[in-house]
C-alpha cells in the first residue's frame, strides 16, 4: 500500500520540536537497523527489505589498512565494497550500492565494532576471554 502524500505547511514547521525530530530520527534508525550473526568464520548480515550480506571474519592486513585508513566515509563505503565483491561477488556490491547509505554505513559500523570485538578476544582485552596462564614456579 502506497503512503499518502503529505505537504508540511509553515505551522508543521513553527510547530517542530526537538521531540518530533528525534522520534523521526529514531524510526528512521530502527528501519534501517543492520542484524548480523556469525557463522563458519564469516560475519552474515541481514539488512532491511531482506538483503543478506556476507563479509569475512578474518581481513588480510592489506584490506585492514584500507579499512583503518580511509579518509572519509565515502572512502570507507568503497573498501567495503571491494571487500564484498572480492568476498561474496560483484553482486553484493551492487546491492549495497543501490540502497540506502544509512544502510551502507550501519553495515560498516556494525562489522567493524564486531571485527574490534575479534581483536579483543585475541588480545585478552575482552570480558570473554580466557583467564591467562598463571606464571610457572620454578
Amino acid at each position: 500500500m502506497a503512503a499518502t502524500e503529505w505537504t508540511p505547511t509553515p505551522e508543521d514547521f513553527e510547530n517542530w520540536t526537538d521531540d518530533d525530530e528525534q522520534s523521526a530520527l529514531d524510526a528512521i534508525a530502527s528501519r534501517m537497523k543492520i542484524s548480523h550473526i556469525i557463522k563458519n568464520d564469516e560475519y552474515w548480515a541481514l539488512a532491511p527489505g531482506g538483503v543478506i550480506y556476507k563479509l569475512p571474519m578474518f581481513l588480510s592486513i592489506h584490506d585492514f589498512e584500507a579499512l583503518s585508513s580511509a579518509a572519509d566515509d565515502s572512502e570507507s563505503i568503497e573498501q567495503i565494497k571491494r571487500i564484498l565483491t572480492q568476498f561474496a561477488g560483484e553482486e553484493q556490491a551492487k546491492k549495497l550500492e543501490a540502497g540506502p547509505t544509512q544502510i551502507a554505513f550501519n553495515l560498516l559500523q556494525d562489522y567493524g565494532a564486531t571485527l574490534m570485538k575479534t581483536q579483543g578476544v585475541e588480545l585478552g582485552k575482552s570480558q570473554d576471554s580466557a583467564e591467562p596462564s598463571a606464571p610457572k614456579k620454578e
